[in-house]
């Protein structure tokens, strides 16, 4: 061989060598999906087939829902020993245990396997087969009853108080880890309900045992009037969640230190002043490394919300604990959507992403992925190396609220206004019209910018927008009917706070058309109220006025001197801007992040 033709061999490998590792992702990244029973194929043929295609896709994790309801999807002596079904019904007719089938499978592809437990929800309109055995565990409403009802569904949940329900969860986790070759656990609905729909645990026992403590029969407490009991029970019942995750952290791995514990959150999980949240205390999880990584449920259809929501989770994360970005497929407007919030989720710092879930994915979301975030395939990352990324000193959370808030003044006047949207009372030209609306991603201020102010009579709050956007042929007008998600069209919003809790508000909110929605954070869009609304077209965008009365709200008539926590938002969906009055992480509802109205003659 020439030297030239050497020379021209010697090139022509470490082309390969560099156009070879250039298919790998440059460090490790979790692709992930969730796949839910009713998704899981009744064969083995199935199964394989599926992991290959998502392999094909260079996803590489799965996490399969092994239990759901109360039941697993692989043969379970320690059901069995405790009364309950061995494995679900489908998969035992057919003598398939998918769970080792998916593990299996997905090895031969180089793809990690999660086993996905839902916790704490276990029946879905009838109370199912665990809740029969352990009728002691039901999670018990304040109003007695068992269960929830949201929809047409009814839901059932056991209550962590209950010390049989952490050693069943401990002894059922032990057998999976010991029993399959797993490389992850990760735990969902390791919370309560959403409070607006359910306030529960008020069992007999756990009543009579917060009483012993705390002197309160938590059945009893009024948030508004016992604030600090209320505060203390909220902490009584998250703490058996946080012990609950503590414990099967050190018992997971004592038995396989290498597997990677993940917990999916609600982002607004945490409780905050006396918001509830859904007791699921992740910023306090993080912060003592109860897991290994966090898969907040950043889901929304819209991406701007999505990066806000991003922007909510690292605000409380503080770099604490790695993070792997929970994204929604469904009623996505593009399919481009997708890949655009995986792509956001790196710039986030995210350590990757898990795409909820199966059954909203198709060859067009494949090949969307494959020919963008997924174009290269990525190695998973080892427990090892998440852990690689937690700091050496934890860095804790020490402020839910700004420091200066916001202020805005009502002025006082004895006139009623006529509201036409048209603003022409010499009241508003005294008013104390403010601006500079910033976008709850942390991108600064809005390019499209609102005006607002407020006034008071002895009987109403008046809020004056003036909205300056784009022509209002372009505007997206969808909802006209009375508290229908009007959000999803250009609107604005207020959130109301007359106790100064940081905690409880009123919602309000309304189109570029007057269509109102209305709820209350206690008890969600049940609550209906009556208010006037006036929406005006402008040369350059729109106006809206609005009169709420004080006697809708429950509450005496404010005097000069008192102040209320308040907050006024945006959406531009042209633009794809959220903003708001009183900066707030990532969201509109975080109460804690209010301004301050200011009553004044």
């Amino acid at each position: 061989m020439t030297k030239k033709g050497l020379l021209f061999y010697i090139l022509l490998i470490l082309f390969t060598i560099l156009a070879s590792s250039a298919l790998s992702h440059a460090l490790p990244e979790f692709r992930g999906v969730w796949i839910d029973v009713r998704s899981i194929p009744n064969t083995r043929d199935g199964i394989e087939a599926m992991v290959k295609e998502l392999a094909s896709a260079h996803f590489n994790a799965i996490l399969v829902e092994s239990f759901y309801l109360g039941k697993t999807i692989y043969p379970s002596s320690f059901l069995a020993q405790q009364g309950l079904t061995r494995q679900m019904e489908a998969f035992a007719l057919t003598n398939l245990d998918p769970l080792a089938v998916f593990i299996e499978s997905a090895h031969q592809h180089e793809m990690q396997v999660h086993a996905w437990f839902d916790m704490f929800y276990v029946g879905l309109n009838q109370p199912g087969e665990l809740l029969e055995r352990f009728s002691s565990w039901r999670s018990i409403q304040r109003d007695g009853t068992v269960g929830y009802k949201q929809g047409k569904n009814h839901f059932y949940w056991v209550c962590p108080l209950h010390q049989g329900v952490k050693e069943f969860y401990i002894g059922l986790l032990i057998e999976v880890l010991q029993n399959y070759d797993l490389d992850g656990i990760h735990l969902d609905y390791l919370r309560f309900p959403d409070t607006t729909v359910a306030d529960t645990c008020y069992a007999q026992d756990h009543r009579e045992h917060f009483l012993l403590q705390y002197g309160v029969d938590p059945i009893a407490i009024d948030p508004f009037t016992q604030p600090d009991v209320y505060r203390l029970w909220n902490e009584y019942r998250a703490q058996s969640v946080t012990n609950l995750l503590a414990e099967i952290n050190a018992r997971v791995h004592e038995i396989k230190p290498n597997v990677i514990l993940s917990v999916a959150v609600q982002p607004r999980g945490m409780p905050i002043e006396l918001n509830p949240g859904f007791l699921q205390n992740w910023p306090f999880w993080a912060e003592n490394h109860y897991l290994d990584v966090l898969i907040p449920m950043t889901y929304s259809s819209r991406v701007n919300e999505m990066k806000g929501l991003t922007f909510w989770v690292n605000t409380f994360l503080l770099g604490n604990l790695p993070a792997f970005a929970g994204i929604q497929a469904f009623n996505l407007p593009d399919i481009k959507n997708l890949s655009q919030m995986v792509e956001f989720s790196r710039l986030a710092q995210f350590q990757g992403s898990v795409i909820f879930a199966y059954p909203y994915l198709n060859s067009e979301i494949f090949d969307s992925l494959k020919q963008g975030p997924f174009q290269e395939k990525a190695e998973a990352p080892s427990r090892k190396y998440l852990n690689s990324l937690v700091p050496a000193e934890k860095v804790q959370v020490v402020r839910y609220s700004h420091p200066n808030p916001r202020t805005i003044k009502a002025r006082f006047i004895q006139e009623e206004i006529q509201v036409d949207g048209l603003l022409h009372e010499k009241s508003w030209e005294n008013a104390d019209f403010q601006n500079e609306f910033s976008l709850i991603t942390g991108e600064g201020l809005a390019s499209s910018q609102t005006t607002v102010a407020c006034l008071f009579s002895p009987t109403h709050l008046y809020v004056a927008f003036q909205v300056n956007d784009s022509p209002s042929q372009n505007r997206k007008i969808t909802i006209y009917q009375k508290d229908g998600p009007v959000f999803y069209d250009d609107s604005v919003e207020v959130f109301i706070d007359p106790w100064f809790s940081s905690s409880f508000y009123y919602h309000l909110s309304l189109n570029s058309i007057g269509t109102q929605y209305d709820s209350f954070s206690r008890s969600g869009p049940s609550w209906n109220a009556n208010w006037e609304v006036a929406a005006q077209e402008k040369t350059n965008g729109w106006i809206v006025e609005i009169a709420i009365p004080f006697s809708e709200l429950e509450i005496p008539a404010p005097q000069p001197g008192d102040r209320w926590r308040i907050n006024f938002n945006r959406t531009d969906i042209i633009l794809g801007e959220f903003s708001g009055w009183s900066p707030t992480p990532g969201t509109f509802h975080a109460p804690s992040f209010f301004g301050i109205l200011v009553f004044v003659k």
